[in-house]
């Protein structure tokens, strides 16, 4: 498959051109972190956007950011933390548990993804902290979609269509986002051999309460084992996470510490409970595990009933429970219809996260779509890229 490099939106408009011209497909690409995220994509070429890289304007003051796409986000992340801001969505580099040997993933490629961490409870996922975009779609043209401001009335909501399209609309060349300032303290309490469903019935109701956590997550122990020192349990880890101004921190820490002193709450400070959320966001634990990996949403209170029905060998469960990581045996059919089934039950959506390439393409990735969404699905496509010609198949079948 040839590769073509592009510097900026009138070189990858004209790549589009080229390829409508010669009727051929385009595989996008950034600096192929998440290849094997999805089904496989089938093309002709490669269209490579990692050069598309690098600041436009920043204004820490309106915590604004507009930065073009290929941009890595251990370098977005280095420029934030120079002002002391974030990004509200804590979105994961998956590179390590992909198996690619680096962290180097892109903001496009995140934001494509729908990639979000565990304050996403919180704080909202990459679409709701994407404003505006420029983008190329199938026809060859480049175009502004959304603007600089958080209330933008210009027209339809593009920039959520964007986010978790996989790149099957077009690639994204520069993104604007709101930022938040970074918290002035960070502390987790941590609590070991819990179950699972006595860490999340613990990690909901502190979910309902005035403490405002940013982090709720329980790991089980095969799982927790693989953390090192004091942390590395052979037994449920759960996990409570605070930020913000070093007072409130603090008061909160303090209240859920009192409370939970006799089930031997521990405290956790500073880069040991940012190493351990990175950590957790970026699923180095179940990257260190053989098997296929299903990403689970569910309501929150469906997550010990769904794992109970499938019977992973591991899991890890963010959002109070909102998202279930589990790690399953390999099988030809990655027990899709065991999953999807328990999910569908349950109103979850189920994502196969990682297989083999093979399995991906036989069995599906993404949550089957009913016949009225399917149209919409098609038609959408049809809209932006009417030639097919990004990421054929890449998200479903045909699409």
């Amino acid at each position: 498959m040839s590769v073509i490099w592009v510097y900026n939106a009138q070189e990858a408009a004209a790549a589009v051109q080229d390829s409508l011209a010669d009727g051929t497909s385009l595989a996008l690409r950034g600096r192929a972190t998440k290849l094997s995220l999805g089904r496989p994509v089938i093309a002709e070429r490669t269209l490579d956007l990692s050069r598309i890289a690098g600041a436009i304007r920043y204004e820490p003051e309106e915590l604004i950011l507009t930065v073009k796409a290929g941009t890595p986000m251990s370098d977005l992340d280095m420029m934030l933390r120079e002002h002391r801001q974030m990004l509200p969505f804590e979105p994961p580099d998956l590179g390590h548990f992909f198996g690619t040997g680096e962290r180097r993933g892109t903001l496009g490629g995140a934001l494509g993804a729908d990639l979000c961490g565990p304050r996403s409870f919180k704080a909202g996922r990459g679409r709701d902290a994407l404003l505006g975009f420029t983008a190329v779609n199938g026809f060859g043209e480049a175009y502004k979609a959304g603007g600089r401001v958080v209330k933008n009335v210009t027209g339809y909501d593009l920039p959520k269509l964007m986010c978790g399209a996989f790149g099957t609309l077009g690639p994204l060349i520069d993104v604007t986002l709101k930022v938040l300032p970074a918290p002035e303290r960070e502390d987790t309490v941590i609590l070991r051999g819990l179950t699972a469903p006595e860490g999340l019935r613990l990690l909901r109701g502190i979910a309902g309460e005035p403490l405002d956590a940013s982090g709720l997550a329980h790991i089980s122990g095969e799982l927790a084992q693989h953390l090192e020192g004091v942390l590395g349990v052979a037994e449920g880890l759960t996990a409570i996470r605070f930020e913000g101004a070093r007072e409130a921190v603090e008061e909160r820490v303090q209240t859920l510490s009192h409370r939970l002193r006799r089930a031997g709450a521990r405290r956790l400070g500073g880069d040991v409970s940012h190493d351990l959320w990175k950590r957790i966001g970026n699923l180095d634990l179940m990257a260190r595990e053989n098997g296929v990996v299903w990403r689970i949403v569910a309501p929150p209170f469906a997550a010990p009933a769904i794992a109970g029905e499938i019977g992973p060998s591991a899991a890890q469960y963010d959002w109070a429970g909102g998202l279930l990581w589990l790690l399953l045996d390999e099988a030809p059919h990655a027990h899709a219809n065991l999953v999807r089934s328990v999910a569908a039950r349950h109103g979850a959506q189920a994502t196969l996260f990682r297989a083999p390439e093979a399995v991906r393409a036989a069995h599906g990735v993404f949550q089957p779509l009913d016949a009225g969404v399917d149209r919409l699905t098609r038609e959408v496509k049809t809209a932006f890229d009417p030639k097919a010609v990004f990421n054929p198949g890449r998200m479903y079948e045909g699409i």
